[in-house]
């Protein structure tokens, strides 16, 4: 019994031979391991591409600039679409899409009495809220260079971001005589700009008036930097600063 146990362990067993396997086997084998390696990768690449794609895109059609207006009072839809129309003319394509497009974000902001009123109904007081927000998020993320103000000293009170308008810090030049602001009137460049006239809803039909009379109390500003995060974007828009304010008294 033993002997023969011996002579299996000693048997001549030859060794298989390697099978050597065609391209279409090999392909065949890394695809059957590898499949679902390629199928991840394929759709992440997908994603990536059309988020670069949407990345590029919304960069080449977002505005050269965002001014901002500020004001208890909203000015007219005519007046805006001329604002932005005849302040583009100004400007430069900042973006590289050929045009040069300007967008006036409007901010009405309430003011303290009236959102404490107690006729102040729920809707108005979120709408004032959300309204304070959004310029807050503006200023934070340095979305406008250049603010159109109702009221300067106000807007200055809540929020201490302007510069003086030879571009000084009020911080550093406490006993300075510069202003923060331009009024619209004292432009020369603003208020030789076409706007046309506007048309707004009242009792028994429509009332009509001119833009630019609309625009001559509203005061012109720009925002500081307090540090050295400056992109092409916002040299840009002190460059238009610079063309709109020129000559200003």
């Amino acid at each position: 019994m033993a002997s023969e146990y011996y002579k299996w362990l000693a048997r001549d067993v030859k060794p298989e031979e390697e099978k050597v396997l065609t391209r279409e086997e090999k392909w065949r084998n890394w695809w059957y391991y590898h499949k679902w390696h390629v199928v991840i990768c394929i759709f992440c690449l997908i994603i990536m591409v059309n988020i670069g794609y949407d990345m590029a895109y919304n960069a080449m059609n977002e505005p050269d600039y965002k001014i901002a207006y500020v004001g208890k009072t909203a000015l007219p839809e005519d007046t805006v679409e001329a604002l932005e129309a005849a302040i583009a003319s100004l400007g430069e394509d900042l973006n590289g899409n050929g045009k040069v497009q300007v967008e006036l974000l409007s901010y009405e902001l309430l003011d303290e009495e009236s959102m404490g009123q107690p006729s102040m109904d729920e809707n108005s007081a979120e709408r004032g809220y959300n309204t304070s927000m959004l310029l807050l998020m503006n200023i934070e993320t340095v979305e406008s260079m250049i603010f159109l103000l109702e009221d300067p000293a106000a807007f200055s009170a809540d929020y201490p971001v302007l510069t003086r308008v030879d571009g000084t810090k009020t911080e550093e030049t406490p006993d300075s005589d510069v202003p923060t602001y331009y009024r619209w009137a004292d432009c020369p460049v603003l208020t030789g700009l076409d706007l046309g006239t506007f048309e707004i809803p009242v009792v028994g039909g429509m009332a009509e008036g001119d833009s630019q009379l609309a625009m001559e109390n509203i005061c012109v500003a720009r925002r500081g930097l307090w540090d050295d995060d400056s992109n092409d974007t916002i040299e840009g828009a002190l460059r238009l600063w610079e063309t709109m304010t020129e000559g200003a008294k």
